[in-house]
């Protein structure tokens, strides 16, 4: 490898890129069969760069735009990723694979400054380059994408395309001026600013990262609200309709004393019948349960959804009302909207069950499934339109059975949609707050 100022030949600048490349895609999610695919681009880059490299200058802008084309062609092939993400993806691998270079020639050069021995200065620059890599492959490349993905929006886009642009232009004065040593000022004040725009880049990362974190929660928080008043109101028509059940009930008792044809006592059989319907409450043992069951039952009735619930509520006890309220709320709409346009009435069933085993309060929501599911960070990919609180339902239920120490797993089996929620019971008496 023949170094000259800060230059290095095309193969290796390909080399350490798509190592880059490769670092930044690690935490990311993959497409099918990875390595192959990796493999087939590194080859096909490190022959287009050279052949190129017979008519483009090296590190001219075109060349450093090339090289930026195929880091983020790169992301596109191998990663699950946006056209965005990817070319976001692109500018970091680019940027980290000069600073690298920038990083091996200055020891390099360093130690022939100092006059080591000649296969020294090229082997330290080497080495280096590759504690370089490896330590940014272990922190920021790890810490930087949120779930498998980077959440970039167009300013955050927008504005590392113009840091990219900042660091290309001054790398690439690097090799367009007369190389200098490496304590002269212009190579000094260079680095200084490429590292700049290397901290802000990061920093920008973060922001943004941490923005779309907080407006997530901000949503959470608006839905758990939503709830609460939901929750109110919920309470309040079953209580009502309580009064009204009773009421009806004794006034069909007076009217059947009554002497009358044979269409009167049908007429009051059909009243009473009505009456089941707001009869049927669920009695499970706790407050709050009863509510949200008996009015997603009385939903399910009128769409002629069949609810079958086990539940023993008094294990319960120990949660706030608002997040038994949205657990429940939110599962039960998610099993309505999954089957409420199946024709087949076999298929237009929601199971609940709520148990304890070993420790464990679990709670187990079922209903049928006709088609495969997408999944992403461990939840399926929401298939309602967007109306402002797009795939939050089950991320509130993941949130909320965090909150006790909980997880929650989803899954498609057996032509069933499962959802289950595991709540450990250490510390709670069947009725205290877990420790």
């Amino acid at each position: 490898m023949k170094l000259e100022g800060f230059t290095m030949g095309r193969a290796w600048t390909s080399v350490t890129l798509m190592v880059c490349c490769m670092l930044f895609c690690l935490p990311l999610e993959r497409r099918e069969r990875p390595r192959l695919r990796a493999a087939v681009f590194v080859t096909a880059v490190i022959a287009v760069s050279v052949t190129l490299g017979r008519l483009i200058p090296q590190a001219s802008l075109l060349d450093l735009a090339i090289y930026y084309l195929f880091a983020s062609l790169f992301f596109l092939a191998c990663g699950e990723l946006r056209a965005q993400e990817a070319m976001y993806c692109g500018i970091w691998s680019l940027i980290i694979q000069q600073v690298g270079t920038e990083l091996m020639l200055l020891v390099k050069d360093g130690a022939e400054y100092i006059r080591l021995p000649s296969p020294a200065g090229p082997l330290t620059g080497l080495l280096a380059g590759l504690v370089f890599y490896g330590a940014i492959g272990f922190t920021i490349a790890r810490w930087m994408p949120h779930k498998g993905h980077y959440d970039v929006g167009p300013r955050q886009f927008i504005s590392a395309l113009f840091l990219l642009v900042i660091f290309e232009l001054l790398f690439n004065m690097m090799f367009t001026v007369k190389y200098q040593p490496v304590d002269s000022g212009r190579t000094v004040t260079v680095l200084l600013v490429q590292c700049y725009c290397v901290t802000v880049l990061y920093l920008q990362n973060e922001l943004f990262k941490k923005s779309a974190m907080r407006h997530e929660l901000e949503t959470l928080d608006r839905l758990w609200h939503q709830q609460k008043e939901q929750y109110s109101l919920a309470k309040e028509n079953i209580a009502l309709i309580n009064r009204k059940c009773h009421d009806l009930k004794h006034q069909v008792a007076v009217m059947r004393t009554i002497a009358g044809p044979e269409e009167r006592e049908k007429y009051l059989r059909e009243v009473e019948d009505s009456v089941r319907i707001y009869e049927a409450i669920v009695q499970t043992g706790n407050e709050v349960l009863d509510t949200v069951l008996t009015e997603k039952s009385l939903l399910c009735e009128a769409k002629h959804i069949k609810v079958n619930c086990v539940a023993d509520g008094s294990r319960l006890r120990f949660m706030d009302p608002v997040d038994l309220y949205a657990i429940f709320g939110n599962a039960l709409d998610n099993a309505i909207e999954s089957i409420k346009d199946f024709q087949d009435p076999g298929l237009r069933f929601i199971d609940v069950q709520v148990y304890t085993e070993r420790q464990f309060l679990i709670i187990h929501v079922s209903n049928p499934l006709r088609h495969s599911l997408t999944f992403q960070d461990g939840l399926p990919v929401s298939t309602k339109p967007n109306n402002g609180y797009h795939g939050f339902g089950l991320k509130s239920i993941r949130h909320t059975a965090r909150k006790y120490g909980g997880c929650l797993t989803v899954e498609a089996e057996d032509g069933c949609f499962h959802l289950r929620i595991l709540i450990p019971l250490n510390g709670t008496d069947g009725g205290g707050t877990p420790s």
